[in-house]
């Protein structure tokens, strides 16, 4: 990809978070840096020159008045080997909005400007150190808050869903070869074998649809998965909200219909985010406030992962309970049966009955069965047996292979049925290696481009 004019400019940004600390890393990226630099910072030992890459003890000052701005360490780094592939320089200061603000007023003054939002990434990206997937996912190790998003986003940053995307690449250049050899040269006797090519097709279709099937998965892990607790009013959907997240978040009475909006719980169960949302119970509404909570509960059923159908124990089934399960019953469930430290008078065949077998019995006020429902909220939320490693995390890859898979598909059914217009299908491969740059940053356009980094904050 041609890099656009404005990156011959230097740019600088302060790069750890704004407030007090300890220490404030500022960045200076492109060719004056070291010339920036030496400037505004005057070394306790004295050089006549700034040495690449090594911390140099000093003072940045003003250069306006030679007034000592702050005590730092200071670092200036040659290109191309360096996070842009840009000569860098940086500035270790203490940590404060004062020292910060002074220091970056002292850089803009030699000519730098303030980077815009990813900039410092977008460079490295459009000077080829990392292509655009691994661009995304510094922003996704940056988000990360599970231990395994973490992992994920790491395998992006070292480019495996990238090398991944070059292997479906390698099959449809050679297959597109294989076509334009035989529109190139139609009367010439070249004998093309494509039953090779059309088993490595398959092969790369199977393997992109695998992906945009771990979209759900992928999603959840980056995102949170949804989990809405339904029920009919007064069984205890406040507190299993209260007893899954450890906390009183949700207020509990013995009055029904005490919840009347939705209530959102952050909880991680076995390293898996989950927003838990308690709802108002579902019943006929005895007034408009009710009527409103109602509402809200059936749309977010139809958004939600999951829905916790909470019965209570201690009660026969009921004709709500019934109202409740023609409501949800579209829908992904398990059901949790509450108040189990109370003597059981709903009869369990009626969940037979429903053709529910996704059921456990607990006690949100002793804990009793717990751990046992947060396994079955875990074990229901992911997929049973996946076994493969890479995951699409975003809906735009996602969105891309859908296409690819499209492309490839249409060359499949062409050489399987005998429809063979090899210019038609040389297109279709042609438009899915496109699609494929479009992952990878090759054919994407400056918008998308734009969209993406401006994502990031202020000096990443």
């Amino acid at each position: 990809m041609e890099i656009a004019a404005e990156t011959v400019d230097t740019i600088c940004a302060v790069s750890t978070p704004p407030g007090e600390g300890g220490i404030s890393i500022i960045r200076i990226s492109g060719p004056d840096s070291r010339t920036i630099l030496e400037k505004i910072f005057r070394p306790k030992k004295k050089t006549t020159k700034l040495p690449g890459g090594t911390l140099r003890l000093g003072y940045i000052f003003d250069p306006g008045n030679g007034a000592d701005i702050d005590e730092v360490l200071a670092v200036f780094m040659k290109a191309p080997g360096t996070y842009t592939r840009e000569d860098v320089a940086e500035v270790h200061s203490h940590g404060g909005f004062a020292a910060q603000s002074s220091i970056i007023k002292a850089i803009l003054s030699q000519g730098a400007r303030l980077a815009d939002p990813g900039e410092f990434t977008k460079r490295a990206f459009l000077n080829g150190r990392i292509d655009l997937v691994q661009a995304e996912s510094v922003l996704d190790v940056i988000k990360s808050e599970t231990d395994e998003e973490l992992k994920y986003a790491v395998n992006y940053l070292k480019g495996r869903l990238s090398k991944k995307v070059n292997t479906f690449r390698d099959v449809l250049k050679n297959a597109l070869a294989a076509f334009e050899a035989s529109i190139d040269f139609p009367d010439e006797d070249i004998d093309i074998d494509f039953s090779g090519h059309l088993a490595l097709l398959k092969k790369a279709r199977k393997d992109i649809d695998d992906l945009v099937s771990s979209y759900y998965e992928g999603k959840g892990l980056k995102s949170g998965f949804e989990v809405l607790i339904a029920g009919r009013t007064n069984v205890g959907k406040s507190s299993i909200l209260n007893a899954l997240a450890l906390k009183e978040r949700a207020i509990v009475t013995d009055l029904p219909g005490t919840t009347r909006d939705l209530i959102e719980e952050t909880l991680y169960i076995k390293g898996m985010k989950v927003h838990l949302i308690d709802s108002a119970g579902i019943r006929t509404p005895e007034n408009i406030v009710e009527e409103e909570g109602v509402r809200r509960v059936k749309e977010k059923a139809s958004e939600a992962d999951l829905i916790v159908w909470v019965l209570d124990g201690s009660q026969p089934f009921s004709a709500e309970d019934q109202h409740v399960y023609d409501v949800i019953s579209q829908y992904k469930s398990i059901v949790i049966i509450n108040k189990s430290d109370l003597t059981r008078h709903i009869d369990l065949n009626i969940l037979t009955s429903l053709k529910i077998t996704s059921y456990i019995e607990m006690s949100a006020k002793t804990g009793l069965g717990l751990d046992e429902a947060k396994s079955l909220i875990f074990s229901n939320l992911l997929k049973a047996g996946r076994k493969n490693s890479l995951l699409i995390t975003t809906i735009r890859h996602r969105d891309i292979l859908k296409k690819v898979s499209h492309n490839i598909g249409t060359v499949i059914n062409g050489l399987e049925n005998d429809e063979y217009h090899a210019e038609l299908l040389a297109f279709e491969l042609h438009e899915a290696l496109h699609h494929l740059g479009e992952i990878t940053g090759e054919t994407c356009s400056e918008d998308i481009l734009n969209t993406i980094f401006s994502q990031f904050c202020i000096g990443k």
